[in-house]
């Protein structure tokens, strides 16, 4: 089994040089061997997005990128309505997403970034409910819907949630060292979809159209390049500063933060790695420009529908134009 590229001592001084914002610990991902840690990804990317990535040269990370190639992108550049920072974990006090999980030795990231920004979508929008009890099967997204614990991709994964939708955790529930390779779903899962069919999903890699999307819709879902650094975060504004690339990644991002320069995000690698927010270790924040996020995935926006709650009902009209913009009007019908 191979051992870690560098010790903890030689990263801690890899950041000091390059003045990077972030910190390391040893981690429960950290202290992994490498062929244990690359179980903890399952991204596999289209042959466009591994074209995107071998020219922004995320195979290799220590060279500098062709000029030609560098992202001209002004990250603080944003419509007046739209605020330098937005964190659903934290609106006014309220929390509208749902816990950290644990995807363990599966590469079924897809799924779980995926579930994450559903999870969040649903209380968001759906129900208008922060203390909405979600816990949707990430086990049944992936195992049903195509994938394994060898990978899969969000494109996949969103057709699969606007053809079917997903039933709660109860129905297929996700057990450390899964590894099924069938549909062991419960046979009522139709039954307990609920709300969870999607009625579309869009793509974007326009950095305003995401800061937009996450701002007047919720949580998004992204991929990213995973260096052996990455494993050993725990706290800050993350950039790669050493290390061989691992593997690639699905996580959702629930906010941006443009005073910090970083996308907030939620990880699927437990508690005993990771930033701690309000106690619970689990998420991240990345640098601007950092891991292909922006100019080699983009961000996937799911739309959820609308339900009655509260005495009104909400209906939310979508107007997709061709650069994947995507504008929210309400309308409410008292006492509908």
């Amino acid at each position: 089994m191979s051992k870690s590229e560098f010790s903890l001592e030689q990263l801690k001084t890899a950041i000091e040089e390059k003045e990077a914002k972030w910190h390391p610990e040893l981690t429960t991902i950290s202290q992994l061997t490498v062929e244990e840690q690359k179980t903890r990804l399952g991204l596999l990317p289209t042959k466009m997005e591994l074209q995107l990535a071998t020219e922004f040269k995320l195979d290799k990370p220590h060279e500098e990128k062709p000029a030609k190639k560098k992202a001209n992108v002004n990250y603080g550049a944003l419509a007046a309505s739209l605020p330098s920072k937005q964190d659903w974990r934290d609106v006014n006090g309220v929390d509208w997403t749902t816990p950290i999980k644990d995807q363990y030795g599966c590469g079924s990231c897809v799924a779980f970034g995926t579930i994450a920004a559903l999870d969040a979508l649903l209380r968001i929008r759906t129900f208008n409910d922060p203390n909405e009890a979600i816990d949707l099967s990430e086990a049944h997204l992936l195992f049903c819907g195509g994938g394994s614990c060898n990978g899969w991709h969000m494109d996949a994964a969103c057709n699969y949630l606007k053809s079917n939708g997903v039933p709660d955790e109860a129905c297929f529930p996700y057990a450390k060292g899964l590894q099924v390779k069938t549909c062991a779903t419960c046979s009522d899962w139709q039954n307990r979809i609920d709300h969870t069919k999607i009625l579309s999903w869009t793509n974007t890699k326009d950095v305003n159209e995401m800061k937009k999307n996450l701002v007047e819709n919720g949580p998004q879902i992204t991929g990213m390049a995973v260096y052996q650094d990455f494993f050993s975060y725990a706290g800050g504004v993350y950039q790669y500063v050493t290390g061989s690339l691992a593997g690639y990644h699905c996580v959702a991002v629930v906010g941006y933060d443009d005073g910090a320069g970083c996308w907030i995000c939620k990880n699927s690698w437990g508690t005993g790695w990771g930033e701690a927010f309000k106690g619970q270790r689990g998420w991240f924040r990345i640098k601007y420009g950092q891991c292909g996020m922006e100019n080699v995935f983009g961000m996937w926006d799911m739309v959820v529908p609308i339900i009655k709650t509260s005495g009104y009902a909400k209906f939310l009209l979508v107007d997709h134009s061709f650069t994947s913009n995507v504008r929210y009007l309400w309308a409410y019908s008292e006492g509908a």
